[in-house]
This record gives C-alpha cells, structure tokens and sequence, in this order.
C-alpha cells in the first residue's frame, strides 16, 4: 500500500487496523474487539466485507458479506487517527459487563439481529461479543436490537443513562 493509499481509509463502522496475511499482502479490518489469552499472547477480533450473492426480486446482485476472524496482534498495525479506546478488550478467565449476541436465523424463523446481554448471561447461543456499557446502550436503542429476555439488560442500562444522574 502507497502513503497516498493510507491516507484514503476505507468508511468502516469502527476503527480499522492494518492486517498482514500471510502471504505479505495487507488489508484493512475493522477491530471489533481484543483479548489477552492464557499464554499471554493478545489476540483482535476483525471483521471484513466480502462481495456476496444477494437476490432482489429474482434479480442476483453483489451484497456486502461480514466475514468474522481472529488474528494475532503481531499482525495488527495500528493506523495513526484510529479511535481504539473504545474496541472491547478482555483478558482470559475475566467476564465482560455485557455481551451483544448476533443470531443466525434459519428458514423462516426471524428476530432481531442483535440481542444484548449481562456479561455473565447463559442463554447467549450464538455468534457475540464482549460491549462497553456505552456500547450496550447505544446498541440497545437501536430498532433491530432486543434486550434478552432471560437476563434483562435493558434494566440496568436503561436505569444508569445519563438522563437518571444529575451532572
């Protein structure tokens, strides 16, 4: 990648972190979250969009695909700009104060395409990530998003918003 290509990054809906594959190519990802392991090694979970096959009115087109992975942090350079004070961070063996689970729905079943969690919540089944409290609720008020039902997240959150302490 060129100086000039560095300074065009690419619109993203979180801070992008530059990949190194192992062929020597590079890419840019969005870091969605990190976490130091037991050996202690810190490893980022990114997230890329891929072309995919979507249909409209029996029409094929190129859609957006999210494609999730991990990489080692030995990968990962930093890009000067990058807000990452706000990427979720964890540590093996510690439980984040919230989750935010992303369903995959099957068939015709539906439902929201995100639902929040407490961090310690069993009923999370599917694909997830740790959130800061900031995160949670801004996740929450958003109109595809549920609250679980079995932990009940919205209560604190909702309960602890800026609006309920006096400046």
């Amino acid at each position: 990648m060129s100086e000039g290509a560095e300074r065009e990054l690419p619109r993203a809906d979180g801070p992008l972190v530059k990949v190194t594959l192992p062929d020597g190519q590079h890419l840019y990802a969005v870091a969605k979250g990190r976490r130091r392991e037991a050996d202690g090694s810190w490893w980022f979970d990114l997230q890329i969009h891929l072309p995919g096959q979507g249909h409209d009115r029996d029409r094929l087109q190129a859609l957006p695909a999210a494609v999730d992975f991990r990489a080692p942090a030995d990968v990962c350079e930093p890009i000067e700009g990058q807000a990452y004070d706000q990427v979720p961070t964890e540590r093996y063996g510690a439980t984040p104060a919230w989750r935010i689970e992303e369903p995959a729905y099957f068939g015709l079943q539906r439902g929201p395409a995100r639902i929040v969690h407490r961090g310690d919540c069993r009923a999370v089944r599917d694909l997830s990530r740790p959130a800061t409290t900031g995160q949670a609720r801004a996740v929450l008020e958003r109109d595809d998003t549920a609250p679980c039902p079995t932990c009940r997240p919205d209560r604190p959150l909702r309960a602890g918003g800026a609006a309920s302490h006096p400046i």
